[in-house]
């Protein structure tokens, strides 16, 4: 493992972990090595996603959806995240929420997992405007102080922790085919643009999933409980920047790289979809119908 100062063009760097070939956040060496062995129980609930693709969002929901109740205690979600593993993940209480943002193929051990799986996804334009911002306000753990038009060359090459984001989806979407051959583990796949236009039937979906039962009014006021404001209200003290201001919730809108990308850049991003992601049944949605009402 070393560490590396990944350069944009105008000699701006972010600072990242080469761990065995893939850009990762700069975070313990053991808590990365553990990977290998993660021991999963058979009632874990893995939620895994690329970065900045609604991940605390749907963990709030599994736990509300799991506990039955709305007014649960204040939990940090990255207590329960297996890359992250700094508060002994093996010593919580069963049923376990974990999160991962890595290849499938980076945690050997989910092969033969029983565990449930809800993977999410969300478009790359979104994605790749908000990690740009989620850089750039954690500027004492990446170092990075580039500006968008910097940054979007590295997104688009992959060259941020997680790596690219196009390599991540069809990592995951080739497991979920069972191209990779059979799985053992129930999955159940959720899109951010979906949960946000249709919250109320995108969360009876998954409550199903997790073997919940539950009314449709206590469906909405889960999506009510876990509307962005009021996420970003309860839970967005957690991780601040110097000034204060939340840096995990920033807006949680369907379609703001619109405020952020150039023709050139969609033009530039749409031409390198095509190439990576030919083939493959995915489905991006840029843009909310009701927004464009």
């Amino acid at each position: 493992m070393t560490t590396e100062k990944v350069k944009d063009a105008k000699g701006h760097t972010l600072t990242l972990i080469n761990f065995r070939g893939h850009y990762l956040p700069t975070f313990p060496l053991e808590s990365l090595q553990r990977m290998d062995t993660f021991a999963f129980r058979d009632d874990d609930i893995l939620i895994s996603a690329y970065p900045k693709s609604g991940t605390h969002w749907v963990w709030e929901m599994t736990r509300m959806l799991l506990e039955g109740k709305t007014d649960l205690p204040l939990v940090e979600k990255d207590d329960f995240m297996i890359e992250f593993d700094i508060t002994d993940i093996a010593s919580k209480p069963s049923p376990r929420i974990l999160t991962t943002h890595v290849l499938y193929h980076q945690l050997p051990a989910l092969r033969s997992a029983k565990c449930k799986v809800i993977y999410i996804t969300r478009n790359p334009r979104d994605v790749g405007v908000s990690f740009y911002n989620h850089h750039v306000k954690l500027t004492e753990f990446y170092g990075y102080s580039g500006a968008w038009e910097d940054y979007f060359p590295l997104f688009l090459d992959g060259k941020v922790d997680y790596g690219s984001w196009f390599d991540y989806t069809r990592d995951w979407e080739t497991v979920m085919k069972g191209s990779d051959g059979p799985l053992s583990t129930p999955f159940i796949t959720l899109a951010y643009e979906d949960l946000k236009e249709n919250p109320v039937p995108e969360a009876s979906r998954l409550s199903r999933f997790l073997g919940q039962n539950h009314q449709e009014g206590f469906i909405r006021a889960v999506c009510e409980a876990c509307d962005f404001a009021k996420m970003k209200q309860r839970k967005g003290a957690f991780d601040v920047t110097d000034g204060g201001s939340p840096i995990m919730y920033r807006k949680g809108e369907v379609g703001d790289w619109q405020n952020w990308f150039t023709p050139e850049q969609v033009a530039r991003m749409e031409e390198v979809y095509q190439s990576k992601m030919a083939g493959s049944s995915f489905v991006c949605r840029y843009t909310l119908e009701k927004e464009n009402d």
